[in-house]
């Protein structure tokens, strides 16, 4: 089949051209002036529209297995579709957790056809399944995931915040040795590792000295800066001594972002992601359980760095940290309520709002949506380009059409929003993956189509591929 996609302006990270896009099979063929591109069996017509990469969400929790009264990978693939997401990342901490290579094909089989394109994490338990990592990532995970402060019932196949009261019901949070282990094995067999980056030892000091959290100030001051940074300072020196290709997830401190920075500059292997709700929001936002999320919200002055570091391609990727829970869990507490916020049907519309209020460039936001995630996780130049070649995954944004969320309208199964009310300007027209019309207008069109995708191993990151 044939797709010429005509009219509008595509937008990539070195800038934006006025052609007609045509697909064959699925495979963008060509690019052409406009007008020129022949016959098609399907043509859309995208005037004064602006055509993107796919844009890739890396860092979504399906809940699925285990946990599905919370969400769901259909729920979470629809989700994201409906929201101009042409690929997503499952993250690994499902039950029972993605930890063993021989459960990478079954999980996968399992969540065919999606409603978008998938990735599969794979999770680092530390010595606990040291012995499947490289395993797990020659079956195709994009990664493995360090959950540093966070511990795993052996009862539930869970991973838990607080760690119950029974040692031998739980293993503990990795030491520093078996991290150590596992940045030297993910480094051996040419992987990438992310690491969710708080001290688990600043953790327990600060529950130990300070009350219970009522607001989200209290809650930052319970999980302080200092517990992010301690967690990326060492990883830093463990991926500068491995050579390890190290991903930090969800930053959101401004001393988090000079790290990576100057890691970055002294030539260590390492990336960096965000979440919209950092870039918009700060502690003092946290009205209620909507807005929980670990690590927490910040100060001006943090939002502010992470802003400085998205503009200057420190922070190479952006990420919804989707966490659904259920509307009664949402509806505890700030102290009582798990951590975790909905997001990544709302990701691409936030980000363009803060595109049109002038906070970055459509030319960075291909990057950070799409190109630069592709490229850091080995998907480029198959994911993440409008080059001949690629997988013909387009987002198509009116750059100038109003919008305001309505929770209501979000296909979570539990679609409890802290971005309820949020309005804006510029937001997803449609959504194509492998050159058919997937979703229109915020909804899906067809049947699912979505699929596993692998990365190439000892892909580069922006910073040692351009």
């Amino acid at each position: 089949m044939r797709l010429r996609v005509t009219g509008g302006w595509l937008v990539t990270p070195r800038g934006r051209l006025r052609a007609d896009l045509v697909a064959d099979d699925g495979v963008i063929t060509a690019l052409t002036e406009p007008g020129r591109a022949g016959p098609a069996d399907e043509e859309l017509d995208v005037s004064g529209l602006w055509v993107f990469p796919g844009f890739i969400d890396p860092h979504v929790h399906s809940r699925d297995p285990g946990l599905v009264e919370k969400e769901g990978f259909v729920h979470a693939t629809m989700a994201a579709l409906c929201g101009g997401i042409t690929t997503i990342f499952d993250m690994p901490n499902t039950v029972p957790p993605l930890s063993r290579a021989d459960q990478v094909r079954v999980r996968a089989a399992a969540h065919e056809p999606a409603w978008c394109d998938f990735g599969l994490w794979g999770i680092g338990l530390g010595a606990e399944n040291l012995a499947e990592i490289s395993g797990l990532l020659a079956a195709g995970v994009v990664g493995i995931k360090l959950y540093w402060a966070y511990a795993f019932d052996r009862r539930t196949g869970a991973l838990v915040q607080e760690p119950p009261g029974n040692p031998s019901e739980v293993v503990p949070p990795p030491s520093t040795d078996q991290v150590m282990d596992l940045f030297h094995c993910v480094a051996a067999h040419g992987g990438l590792l992310a690491a969710h980056c708080e001290d688990r030892g600043v953790l327990d000091w600060a529950a130990r000295r300070l009350p219970t959290p009522c607001d989200g100030e209290g809650l930052a001051a319970r999980r302080p800066a200092v517990a992010e940074a301690a967690a990326v300072a060492l990883a830093v020196e463990f991926a500068r001594e491995t050579g390890c290709r190290l991903h930090v997830v969800h930053l959101s401190t401004a001393t988090g972002a000079a790290l990576v920075r100057r890691a970055r500059a002294e030539g260590v292997r390492i990336s960096a992601e965000t979440c919209p709700h950092y870039l918009v929001w700060t502690a003092a936002d946290a009205r209620d359980a909507r807005f929980k999320v670990f690590p927490p919200l910040r100060r001006p002055a943090d939002r502010e760095a992470l802003w400085a570091a998205l503009e200057d391609g420190t922070i190479g990727s952006i990420g919804s940290d989707h966490a659904p829970h259920t509307a009664a869990e949402r509806a505890l507490d700030l102290a009582s309520a798990p951590a975790g916020l909905l997001g990544t049907e709302t990701m691409a519309t936030v980000m363009l709002g803060e595109m049109t209020r002038g906070r970055l460039e459509p030319e960075q936001l291909a990057s950070r949506l799409s190109e630069g995630t592709a490229r850091i996780f080995g998907l480029h130049p198959r994911k993440g380009t409008l080059w001949p070649g690629a997988d013909c995954d387009l987002t198509v944004v009116d750059p100038e059409a109003p919008w305001r969320i309505d929770q209501s309208r979000l296909h979570s199964k539990h679609a409890v929003s802290p971005w309820d009310g949020w309005s804006g300007r510029g937001c997803p027209r449609y959504a194509v993956l492998r050159g058919r019309l997937a979703m229109r207008e915020g909804e899906p069109v067809g049947e699912p189509r979505g699929r596993l995708v692998t990365p190439t191993m000892g892909a580069q990151t922006p910073a040692e591929g351009g």
